[in-house]
């Protein structure tokens, strides 16, 4: 089976980047082999078999100090994916801490067991007043 490289944008890029051929230049017409991809990069749930959304070709057998440049390539992607994620998370976490600061600080002004300067000292800590060094 082949397939057509996507038409427009980002992904037909970076199906070009995956050939690795300096000079070749992708046409309407351009097409690729479906041995060029991995087994679960085709859907086939309904009656024609395509490929699922996202998907780039994989599969190619290039010199040796090629394949090392794509395998560390890989890991890298993975890793910096990885640490956005646990980038995105600490950021919501330190914004959940942040809010429940103020909400206790509210809580314990209402209830009259803090002070306005104590209170005033500890929302530099809830994120409510930023603090110029």
């Amino acid at each position: 089976m082949f397939l057509r490289f996507p038409k427009t944008g980002k992904m037909r890029r970076q199906w070009e980047l995956a050939l690795r051929r300096d000079g070749f230049v992708v046409s309407d017409r351009t097409l690729l082999c479906s041995e060029h991809f991995k087994s679960e990069d085709f859907d086939r749930t309904g009656q024609n078999v395509r490929l699922k959304d996202g998907v780039v070709p994989t599969i190619f057998n290039f010199p040796a100090h090629l394949q090392r440049v794509c395998v560390s390539l890989t890991n890298n992607n993975s890793r910096l994916r990885k640490l956005q994620r646990e980038k995105s998370n600490a950021l919501r976490r330190e914004k959940r801490a942040k809010m429940n600061m103020q909400a206790l600080l509210e809580e314990l002004k209402e209830k009259n067991l803090i002070n306005e300067e104590l209170k005033d000292n500890l929302e530099c800590y809830s994120g409510k007043i930023k603090i110029l060094h």
